[in-house]
């Protein structure tokens, strides 16, 4: 929001909607607020304490695309709200969120196609260890570490978005009121998709450190070994890497799935607004 203004946006209620109160805090006294803006409130706090919080594991990964997701379908919610579609209509600050938003249609396009890219490489490096070609290993691993590399980039190029330093664009409080909680709930999205971004690049990268030829040898011999109990030996030894591993495998699985959602989800959004601006 712009330094100086407290939003206190106040939407009328649908029919099926008056019965429940929500109140957010106003200059003077709470006033009554439309769902819609609850929700989307909630989701950006959703959406940023999970980012505060950082794991790194797989699950949390998946559980920041999913509320990218919710984030974005309360925003698509809010844009249906008619005072919504008015006040976008005469905003001057439109153009700017389009811009935002195609920003990040095409982080999650890059991504959507980094993660894929990913996927072949991790299936790569462990068709090469069941081949025992330690050439195919190193290939498919320099393979790897330049996707991470791109996925880390993908995460600092969403910087400046993810602050909120465009307010100044807005004319008026009623705009501030409208188009402020919908840069806001972009720039949460950004900030938010930074933290996946590097969170699947950081998974990779540990897992690729624990698949060097060196670390691969000791792999092999699991591979080949009949003995029970040698074979036993070496997965105490490996444990840390077929953890990791594995959590790559499930990491890339979720993040194919929610990423492509996330994407869609942006483009529809960007419709919504172009259909707005244009009506």
């Amino acid at each position: 929001m712009a330094p100086g203004f407290i939003r206190s946006t106040s939407l009328p209620l649908g029919p099926s909607q008056k019965k429940t109160s929500y109140h957010i805090r106003s200059v003077s006294l709470p006033c009554q607020s439309h769902p819609f803006i609850s929700n989307l409130e909630e989701q950006i706090h959703a959406i940023r304490s999970w980012a505060a919080n950082p794991e790194g594991s797989s699950a949390w990964i998946e559980a920041g695309l999913a509320q990218i997701e919710l984030l974005q379908i309360a925003l698509e919610d809010f844009l249906q709200l008619s005072q919504t579609q008015e006040t976008l209509r005469q905003a001057d600050s439109v153009n700017q969120l389009l811009d935002d938003l195609l920003q990040l249609v095409d982080a999650y396009g890059s991504f959507v196609s980094n993660i894929l890219t990913l996927k072949e490489c991790h299936s790569n490096v462990q068709s090469a260890i069941r081949r025992r070609d330690e050439a195919g290993i190193a290939s498919s691993l320099r393979s790897q570490r330049d996707v991470e590399k791109e996925i880390a980039q993908l995460a600092t190029g969403l910087r400046g978005l993810s602050k909120c330093q465009n307010q100044a664009i807005f004319s008026d409080a009623k705009e501030i009121e409208i188009a402020g909680i919908i840069m806001e709930a972009i720039c949460a999205s950004a900030f938010a998709s930074m933290a996946v971004f590097t969170g699947v690049s950081k998974l990779s990268a540990a897992a690729s450190s624990h698949k060097s030829p060196g670390a691969m040898r000791s792999l092999k011999k699991l591979v080949t070994s009949t003995s029970l109990k040698k074979r036993s030996t070496v997965v105490e030894e490996n444990i840390v890497t077929f953890q990791r591993i594995e959590e790559l495998d499930v990491c890339t699985r979720y993040a194919e799935c929610f990423s492509e959602r996330v994407f869609r989800s942006l483009i529809n959004l960007r419709v919504s607004f172009l259909n707005i601006a244009t009506s």
